[in-house]
């Protein structure tokens, strides 16, 4: 079973730099289209667009729907500014840790970071990624003024959509990652000691999967998508040129590796439709949770290396059943064609 995430960075690093309708968002834009979509809508769905000079603009695209005299340099700005907060966050988490570490051996970390009882570990492989959430938020603050975009077209989060799709996305990976693997495992199962240093592990890797899997969405979704969409028209090369680096950051065998590599572009394709993170959010961090969640029983099984066929079946398939219904729902919900991203104007966001 493939977890995508990634080998934790040593030394902190930078963040990572189709049908007709999907090309057709290098066409020109209607100069003043505020609709959302072409269909009837739920209320709940409809983006407001207060303001006479609003534009509607696709997610890989939203910062063009900031009302700015230059853009050029912008994106340049942000994954400058990202890059610099991510390294002082990544210095302050790494210090007290590695203090801790010569203070108490037994807490030491490997050089993988990836010991499922090791609660240093845990802090250290997923906190310094879950930080990725926070340096991409305040890059694209400093480059166009509202951070909101990196969350979707409305500049917020919705939770509401990411809760009716956790109705059947959650319960698929609990099947699939929990239920099935423990079958499939039984025999390699050990119950670790009940330590005070294991549960804190445990515990750690329950809390901060969910944000390690979110921090690699901003950091190789939104990140990348909308600093060319702000030169660029085309969302297909802001969703393939992250690919590359979004695999290098993972160890698998070839095999593994092309399960990365599709499951980078449809999350990139799911955000481009959505018209934000929520989705990608949320199948990444069913996922990688499910697994963390039974790691410490199974010695070496979130370690990352050679990837079998089963393996790669079943993590391959519900990825792509879950994708492709939740965009079928998703174009039907909000009143769009089945090629038709979701758009919004956050130039009805207070500033």
């Amino acid at each position: 079973m493939n977890e995508h995430a990634l080998l934790p960075p040593s030394p902190p690093s930078s963040p990572p730099a189709a049908a007709s309708e999907l090309c057709s968002t290098a066409g020109p834009l209607p100069a003043m289209d505020t609709r959302v979509s072409h269909g009837t809508a739920p209320a709940s769905l409809q983006i407001s667009q207060r303001g006479s000079g609003a534009i509607s603009q696709p997610y890989h695209r939203a910062a063009r729907a900031i009302p700015h005299r230059r853009y050029w340099w912008r994106p340049l700005v942000t994954i400058v500014v990202a890059f610099a907060v991510y390294v002082v966050m990544n210095l302050q988490l790494l210090t007290p840790l590695v203090i801790a570490s010569v203070i108490w051996p037994n807490l030491a970390p490997s050089t993988t970071l990836m010991d499922p009882l090791n609660p240093v570990e845990q802090l250290m492989g997923l906190g310094m990624l879950a930080l990725l959430i926070p340096a991409v938020l305040v890059g694209t603050l400093a480059g166009y003024g509202r951070a909101g975009i990196a969350l979707s077209v409305t500049g917020r989060f919705r939770w509401g959509l990411l809760g009716r799709a956790a109705l059947v996305v959650v319960p698929v990976y609990v099947l699939l990652n929990l239920v099935l693997n423990l079958i499939l495992e039984r025999e390699a199962i050990v119950m670790p000691p009940l330590e005070a240093g294991v549960i804190i592990a445990w515990l750690l890797a329950l809390l901060l999967s969910p944000l390690q899997s979110a921090g690699e969405e901003f950091a190789f979704r939104a990140l990348p998508m909308q600093l060319l969409g702000t030169w660029l028209r085309w969302p297909l090369i802001g969703i393939l040129v992250p690919v590359p680096l979004f695999m290098l950051g993972h160890g698998y065998n070839w095999l593994g590796q092309i399960d990365i590599a599709v499951f980078a572009i449809v999350m990139g394709l799911l955000a481009w439709k959505t018209g934000g993170l929520e989705i990608p959010i949320l199948l990444h961090a069913a996922n990688n949770w499910t697994l963390f969640a039974i790691a410490p029983l199974i010695p070496g099984f979130t370690e990352q290396g050679e990837v079998q066929l089963l393996g790669f079946v079943l993590a391959m398939v519900p990825m792509l059943l879950l994708s492709a219904g939740i965009w079928w729902w998703y174009s039907r919900r909000a009143g769009l064609g089945l090629w038709e991203p979701q758009r919004g104007s956050v130039q009805t966001l207070a500033a």
